[in-house]
């Protein structure tokens, strides 16, 4: 994901009164929060739903923003409580990542063929399958490292737990992934 350019000067504005800057804001890092929640909860709509969510909840938090962190962290972290909260109470093992959204951070090559993107389309259908079947708070943290390239750090502070913890989640959550990703797509080449 990339930074906002001008980040904190739209921050700036908004905090002054320029409503006009959160609409900035927010069509810049709406795209992402609906990616990470889609992947999240395996359904669409109710993505969209908990990312206007979200986004309301920035909306009447960001006045009092400090930037103690980065905005984008901050954004995730709401992001992340509002998808634990809808969840709260709810089968963990029924939260699947069925399918990466039509804006899906894995680009195709510029110039593949076909049969290159027909394999490319297998593969990223492993990896989703294979990580629906891990326990949310993995699926999180992979989600964040690799979709959205946020360091083990960023995603230690939005996620609200040591970095430790996160090195620990990403080591179980590849380890997983590891075997089942291979099993899943020695069945599609076959």
């Amino acid at each position: 994901m990339e930074a906002l350019p001008g980040e904190r000067e739209l921050i700036r504005r908004f905090q002054a009164g320029d409503a006009s800057a959160f609409v900035a804001i927010m069509n810049h890092y709406e795209p992402y929060l609906l990616g990470l929640l889609h992947r999240l909860t395996g359904d669409r709509s109710r993505a969209e739903d908990l990312c206007q969510e979200t986004l309301i909840k920035a909306l009447k938090g960001l006045p009092r923003f400090r930037s103690d962190s980065s905005l984008k962290t901050w954004l995730f972290r709401i992001a992340h409580n509002v998808v634990t909260d809808s969840v709260r109470g709810a089968d963990p093992a029924g939260q699947s990542l069925e399918e990466m959204d039509e804006r899906g951070r894995t680009p195709e090559a510029p110039h593949s063929g076909p049969q290159a993107r027909i394999e490319e389309a297998q593969m990223r259908r492993a990896v989703e399958r294979a990580m629906a079947g891990l326990p949310q708070q993995q699926r999180e943290v992979l989600h964040l490292f690799y979709w959205d390239e946020l360091s083990v750090s960023e995603i230690a502070a939005a996620m609200r737990m040591p970095e430790g913890t996160v090195k620990t989640l990403l080591f179980r959550g590849r380890q997983a992934m590891r075997g089942k990703v291979l099993h899943l797509v020695s069945e599609v080449a076959s």
